[in-house]
């Protein structure tokens, strides 16, 4: 059963199966589906590694792996070492990889991001000087 406890409808039907399984002494599952990083995180973050890129001279894809791996998010399988997606980070998670990188990129590289908050108070100014280098991302 998959129930949404912030709903009331939702949290009576939980209550009253678990009340149901409680009853039959049954051996049940219980998870907590922790919520996925925004979507404003991740155009942030997105925002945030094309500047890191560009300062380094590097495509999008080459910081995001660089990022990634400074940051710990790979891990190693049968021998082989893969990155996580960010897709894969709860907000929570994202929230500390993008202040991760805000720090790193400034003190490991002298590289300025803005701010959530500065991006959004200067985002077309902002966006219009990272299309100038969009050719050199790819």
């Amino acid at each position: 059963m998959q129930a949404n406890l912030g709903y009331e409808k939702d949290y009576k039907k939980a209550v009253t199966w678990l009340e149901k399984h409680l009853d039959k002494k049954s051996v049940v599952n219980l998870t907590v589906k922790r919520k996925k990083r925004s979507l404003k995180q991740s155009a942030y973050l997105h925002v945030g590694m094309t500047i890191f890129a560009t300062e380094q001279g590097w495509t999008l894809e080459e910081a995001k792996s660089v990022l990634k791996r400074k940051y710990g998010l790979d891990y190693e399988k049968k021998g082989n070492k893969f990155l996580r997606s960010t897709a894969d980070l709860n907000t929570k998670e994202m929230t500390n990889f993008i202040e991760w990188l805000l720090i790193y990129a400034s003190k490991e590289h002298g590289i300025d991001i803005p701010t959530p908050q500065e991006y959004l108070d200067n985002q077309f100014n902002i966006d219009a000087e990272l299309l100038k280098f969009e050719s050199y991302l790819k």
